[in-house]
């Protein structure tokens, strides 16, 4: 998967759950349905505002984590949404949707 199609797809409704369970991480796609719930998004929309968010608001180390997933994966592109798309979820210690920026 070319991280430039996934990206280019991900806003898409009818694609995005496509892309999603292609990553083949169903916890993922449970924790990113359940995020955009509670962000009142749709799961398109949830998805490609978390991309926008960690490209706008990662720091060096958040980049540096990520170009070390994408380089030891056989599908680059996939291992960076899917380290992107963790990253910004909440975690059980944190209630905020997107990690990187103050909302």
């Amino acid at each position: 998967m070319l991280l430039g199609s996934i990206i280019s797809r991900i806003s898409d409704e009818d694609s995005i759950l496509e892309t999603l369970v292609a990553l083949d991480d169903l916890a993922l796609l449970a924790r990113m349905r359940a995020a955009a719930d509670a962000a009142g998004e749709s799961l398109g929309s949830f998805a490609s505002a978390a991309v926008g968010n960690f490209v706008s608001c990662a720091d060096d180390t958040a980049w540096l984590s990520l170009m070390t997933v994408t380089s030891k994966s056989d599908d680059p592109g996939k291992a960076c949404l899917r380290y992107i798309l963790g990253t910004e979820l909440p975690t059980s210690r944190d209630t905020s949707v997107h990690a990187y920026c103050a909302t």
